[in-house]
């Protein structure tokens, strides 16, 4: 307090201390009405706090009564208050804060409403529709004696030269390139009428010398595509010239098919750097598709394989890249298939067995090849995968690669199932999940090929037809699916043990067919082929239940699988017993069936009652009291 004043002069004292009566008196009343005002606000905090409870959802949390010093003490408010000190502005956070309401879902905007959609429409109806009146002009100038050949074919070139040229007007002036882009498309396309017209319409040049202009033109739209960062500039160019070319050169398909390759390779440089992958598809679908063509006609193969090896070579090696190198354009894994057409195609269809095996090998290995050395990884987009697609291109190839060496012989089925016991084995040494896919489709498609074994273990008469092939496919069989079984159970374990128990009581039957083919292959030896037969169905049926008792005797040492296995093979020996041995089986063979059998099923019975005996009995330790005598000294 600022220390007071005193007058020497009695009369000024008593004038001061009336003057501080009276501010202490101010001061009081001011402190007074502070506290009234305090109080309203109070009130009014409280009746809002109220007002806010009753209008609220349910979710929100109630909110309690200010103390009850509120008339002495501030009351925390809604927010600051002009009447409310710090503390009770900063109380004022206490109270609830109605949820923020989800904002509205962003609207759709429809495809024409979407920036450039309507314009490239329009640019690309109105190419079009110039080209007609184009076209129609130029007829009615023929038709009214106007124009002669060589103004004709000069009117279309300049025109041709005045719409590109007026396309980079428009471009550099306007920040669109939507006109521009109408107005290239449709000079380039002109000027490709133009090199139909002096090629096969007037025939003033040679097919081989258009199919070069025409080489040009889509090589000079690449780079204005390029230029302006268009895509769609370069689809219309490669597009066009691949609907031009087969046109130009129809009396010369391999020379146009050559060009098409030359093309294709010549144009990927227009993609480096850019994500143009519709571009890419326009680049190879068509050349493949026309080379395939090429590979059904008679054309001569010396000339049709390194064509096809070319393009094949090429488009699976620049997609490789695309996987390794970000600089290289990128790729389509589902162009892989459509990229191996071509040679695949050549392959079975050259005359001369060795040849189109050499190109089929060459294809197979370039896909496995083009498989392993992809960089995909699990970010990779599915349609840029290049391990799956190949490795299933390689395992088709690699069935119809088998078929085209054994062409002509009867060892067709011995050599798929060969090629499927390779896929089976890479993918239970590499444990690889595709392989493991492609083992299992190839030799899901081999095993029904093989099917046709049935009539020969099914029926006597057909023993006098069984041969080596026949026994060497059942053979492969059971090596095909003992292998899967172990690759499925090592690579797909969501399949266990479901998957390779299903393979392994495939193989236990094949194991019984391999057994009766080689009693009919034995008896074919001493001229008795129906004596084979018979033995050998008796010896698969032993097979079978000394492969029971195998499993129950596993059973006993703890496999929870091997008992039911074993129940359920002794069933289907069981069966075979009273159905198929007791109807077609007579004699000497039929007794030593059931006799045999029996005993093993009795013996099967005795051992696995004794064994479980065994196992059950209660262990006793065995107690081995210490030797009498000084312990042995200790170091």
């Amino acid at each position: 307090m600022p220390p007071v004043c005193w007058s020497r002069h009695a009369g000024g004292m008593s004038t001061s201390g009336t003057t501080l009566d009276s501010v202490r008196a101010l001061e009081d009343d001011f402190a007074d009405a502070m506290a009234r005002m305090y109080s309203v606000g109070n009130d009014l905090a409280r009746l809002r706090a109220h007002l806010a409870l009753e209008t609220s959802p349910a979710g929100w949390t109630p909110v309690a009564d200010p103390a009850p010093e509120a008339d002495t003490q501030p009351v925390a408010t809604s927010g600051p208050s002009p009447m409310a000190p710090p503390s009770t502005q900063q109380a004022a956070g206490a109270l609830p804060v109605p949820p923020v309401p989800p904002s509205p879902p962003v609207p759709t905007i429809p495809w024409w409403q979407r920036e450039g959609v309507v314009a490239k429409v329009l640019a690309v109806v109105g190419t079009g529709i110039t080209l007609i009146g184009v076209a129609f002009l130029l007829a009615l100038a023929i038709q009214m004696g106007f124009f002669g050949p060589l103004a004709r074919v000069v009117s279309g070139a300049l025109l041709a030269v005045g719409l590109v040229l007026a396309a980079a007007v428009v471009r550099h002036r306007q920040r669109s390139t939507v006109g521009a882009l109408g107005l290239a498309a449709t000079g380039i396309a002109t000027a490709y009428l133009d090199v139909l017209a002096v090629t096969r319409i007037y025939e003033w040049i040679p097919a081989a010398v258009g199919l070069v202009l025409a080489g040009l033109l889509a090589l000079g739209g690449l780079l204005l595509a390029r230029a302006w960062d268009s895509q769609l500039l370069g689809i219309i160019t490669v597009v066009g010239v691949a609907a031009l070319a087969p046109t130009v050169g129809y009396d010369h398909l391999l020379l146009t098919g050559a060009f098409l390759v030359v093309l294709t390779i010549a144009s990927w440089p227009a993609q480096i750097s850019r994500d143009w992958l519709f571009l890419e598809m326009a680049r190879v679908i068509p050349t493949a598709l026309f080379v395939t063509g090429l590979a059904l006609t008679d054309e001569p193969a010396l000339v049709l394989a390194p064509l096809t090896s070319a393009f094949s070579g090429f488009v699976l090696a620049t997609s490789l890249g695309g996987t390794r190198l970000a600089a290289l354009p990128p790729h389509l894994g589902p162009l892989v298939p459509i990229a191996a057409l071509p040679l695949l195609f050549a392959g079975l269809a050259v005359d001369d067995g060795w040849p189109g095996f050499a190109l089929l090998v060459l294809l197979a290995g370039m896909l496995v090849l083009v498989a392993a050395l992809s960089a995909d990884g699990p970010a990779t987009p599915l349609h840029q995968r290049l391990t799956e697609v190949g490795l299933g291109t390689a395992g088709l190839t690699s069935l119809l690669t088998a078929l085209r060496l054994v062409e002509g012989t009867e060892w067709g089925i011995v050599a798929t199932l060969t090629v499927s016991l390779v896929w089976a084995a890479s993918a239970l040494a590499l444990g690889h999940r595709m392989t493991l896919h492609v083992a299992l489709a190839t030799s899901a498609l081999t095993l029904l090929g093989s099917l046709y074994l049935l009539p020969f273990l099914l029926l006597r008469s057909m023993s006098t037809r069984v041969g080596a092939v026949e026994l060497v496919t059942a053979v492969l069989a059971v090596a095909t699916l003992l292998v899967l079984a172990g690759a499925v159970h090592r690579v797909l374990p969501v399949l266990s043990p479901v998957g390779p128990r299903v393979l392994l009581a495939g193989a236990i039957l094949w194991a019984g067919a391999t057994v009766v083919l080689a009693g009919v292959l034995a008896g074919s030896l001493v001229d008795a082929p129906r004596g084979g037969f018979t033995a050998g169905q008796t010896g698969a049926t032993l097979l079978w239940l000394m492969t029971a008792a195998a499993l129950l005797a596993q059973g006993l040492r703890g496999s929870s699988v091997a008992v039911p296995a074993g129940l359920a093979v002794t069933a289907c020996s069981v069966g075979k017993l009273l159905v198929f041995d007791l109807a077609f089986l007579d004699g000497i063979a039929r007794v030593l069936s059931f006799i045999v059998g029996g005993l093993l099923l009795l013996a099967m019975g005795a051992g696995y009652a004794q064994a479980l005996e065994r196992s059950r009995r209660p262990k006793v330790p065995v107690d081995n009291p210490p030797a009498e005598g000084p312990a042995p000294p200790t170091v």
